[in-house]
């Protein structure tokens, strides 16, 4: 009796290994389904078609709601061979729906810096052992550790995703609720941070796993709940070729737009805005007043980013290859590139040795210079005409904080300060002094400056999320 009972059940066994999977929505079986979306052809199993203008739109966010669609989770960075360095999320955990997904690195960066807000104080059980916590942002801190590996992100992803983290919370997001007509939705991301997302988002992130085929359900219950008229599928457009626009879509666009405006939709919040390239002016430069910067210029923002900013440092994401054809599909937004020709750079004469009487000087440089009525008379970035600046893009301005150097967007050191200084920074308020002040005289002024900030980076203590200075 028992040898007969073991015998079936191994037969059992082994006919359900053998059988097919049940289907799902994601088995892309319904080439005979026609609603009022796809009345005489089959839903699509390769593109996600429905749109934030479609009258269907705000019935389906709320089916999505309802369904544990708009869920994710991030499970860690994914390293394959011959493939750059991305991020995975699982979408609609332990639903039907269920997939992973891998995002490039700089649209994943974009996420959980622009909209997470993740600090290394949000996470001290990682940062406190590995040199302290200093309240910046997650991407500049890993950066710091080690600009030419990933092995700070593999660490870290490692950790917070641990079994027993007590970060894992944070890795999770979902849909709370949705506007009545559909074009916005607050996403709960992690335990504490509620963001508002545009429809565009919303249908952006969905059809990172879904097709039309994969929500054939919600065609048919649409066309059940009321009386549906046909419509017909928008179509699809092919993607250009270009060198480096692949990467730029794929790495920037989340944050400075597919058209290079600086209307991405991971940063519509942030203020001032990311860069726009349309305009062609820019900050970071080696140039002087009024012109496009070098290819070096852009090549050294795109690889070690912005300190203090949300623009993160791309030597370890991208080759050197990779970068530079990024570089170059961004020149192509601006006529002011179309030269083809570089402006030479401004000259860095040697600096003299530091002392206490240049340090002086430059004080004194400092005040008849006019810096304290936005900087503030101690350079904390809190001067009265600094209140009410804005860029050309009409965003308000904050005055840099100067007793904080490692906020210096453009670098710290004293070279790096002595650029600002001389070419000033266009799209701005800050002027450029090098037809005023002498290079000794900027000297002076680049010590003072440096002068007002500790030795060693200030600490902040677990828990804190202020800001960068």
């Amino acid at each position: 009796m028992l040898r007969t009972c073991g015998r079936r059940l191994a037969v059992l066994v082994l006919l359900w290994h053998c059988m097919p999977p049940l289907p799902s929505p994601a088995a892309e079986t319904c080439s005979a389904i026609r609603t009022s979306y796809n009345p005489t052809a089959a839903l699509r199993s390769d593109a996600f078609t429905l749109a934030p203008d479609d009258p269907r739109w705000s019935a389906f966010l709320a089916w999505a709601k309802a369904k544990k669609l708009y869920t994710f989770q991030i499970i860690g960075l994914s390293q394959k061979k011959d493939a750059p360095p991305s991020i995975l999320f699982r979408w609609a955990k332990d639903t039907l729906w269920q997939k992973d997904v891998v995002l490039p690195f700089g649209q994943a960066l974009g996420h959980m810096i622009a909209e997470r807000r993740w600090r290394d104080a949000d996470f001290p059980e990682f940062f406190s052992s590995r040199g302290g916590i200093f309240g910046v942002d997650l991407a500049e801190r890993l950066s710091g550790m080690d600009t030419q590996t990933l092995d700070p992100w593999q660490d870290f992803f490692q950790s917070v995703t641990a079994p027993k983290s007590p970060a894992r919370p944070r890795l999770n997001a979902r849909l709370l609720s949705v506007a009545p007509d559909g074009q916005s939705a607050s996403i709960a991301l992690g335990q504490d941070r509620i963001t508002i997302y545009l429809a565009d988002r919303l249908r952006s992130d969905l059809a990172l796993f879904l097709t039309d085929c994969a929500i054939a359900e919600f065609f048919q219950e649409y066309d059940k709940s009321k009386e549906a008229t046909p419509g017909e599928r928008p179509e699809t457009t092919a993607e250009g070729s270009a060198p480096g626009k692949a990467i730029y879509t794929s790495q920037c666009s989340g944050c400075h737009g597919e058209a290079g405006d600086g209307q991405g939709m991971l940063t519509l919040s942030w203020l001032p805005r990311p860069r726009n390239f349309v305009r062609g002016s820019f900050r970071y430069r080696s140039t002087p007043t009024g012109s496009p910067p070098t290819n070096t210029d852009l090549f050294r923002t795109v690889s070690k980013g912005l300190a203090g900013s949300g623009m993160p440092a791309f030597e370890a994401i991208l080759s050197e290859r990779e970068r530079r054809d990024v570089v170059a599909y961004i020149k192509q937004f601006s006529q002011r590139f179309a030269s083809g020709s570089e402006p030479p750079s401004t000259s860095v004469s040697a600096p003299p040795q530091v002392t206490k009487k240049h340090i002086a000087r430059g004080a004194s440089l400092y005040v008849d210079s006019g810096c304290p009525s936005c900087h503030g008379a101690e350079g904390r970035g809190d001067g009265r005409s600094g209140q009410d600046l804005k860029t050309a893009e009409g965003d308000p301005i904050i005055p840099r904080d100067l007793t904080h150097k490692w906020s210096f967007h453009g670098g710290h050191t004293p070279s790096d300060i002595y650029r600002r200084i001389a070419n000033g920074m266009d799209g701005s308020s800050m002027a450029a002094y090098e037809e005023v002040l002498e290079p000794n005289d900027l000297w002076d002024l680049v010590f003072y400056v440096l002068s007002l900030s500790p030795e060693q980076r200030p600490q902040a203590e677990a828990g804190h999320r202020a800001e960068n200075k």
